[in-house]
């Protein structure tokens, strides 16, 4: 594991910091997995921060409470989308795994949304 991922160890939620246009962060709090010196991300590609690293890849990224707030300084990592539906299915089901009961809440809950939305995983390479 790479030192700077090490801070990471044992964190529930990561403050992650994409880029509007005008180069003005946006610091979004999320679940994620952390594998093989990567960070992996489930969402949608119609969320914001999927259109910002559309645009710039540049990310930070921070171990933070639930609402947001880092524990610890950001370091800078470099964002990729994957969009293949098995790779998307796999790591899904790893973030939703790992985080128990509230996991499995969050895959009924998308089960039964009526979203057109598709799944996406943003994979974070510091």
């Amino acid at each position: 594991m790479p030192a700077t991922l090490s801070h990471f160890y044992g964190e529930k939620v990561i403050s992650l910091e994409t880029y509007r246009r005008n180069g003005e962060p946006v610091r979004t709090p999320v679940w994620f997995l952390k594998e093989d010196g990567l960070l992996y991300v489930h969402t949608d590609d119609g969320t914001g921060k999927v259109k910002r690293i559309m645009r710039n890849p540049k990310v930070r990224i921070a171990p933070s409470h639930f609402r947001g707030k880092p524990k610890a300084d950001y370091i800078d990592g470099r964002a990729e989308l994957e969009t293949d539906p098995e790779t998307v299915k796999k790591y899904r089901l790893r973030i939703y795994k790992r985080y128990g009961l509230q996991g499995t809440f969050a895959k009924l809950s998308q089960r039964f949304s009526r979203s057109k939305a598709k799944d996406i995983i943003i994979i974070i390479q510091p």
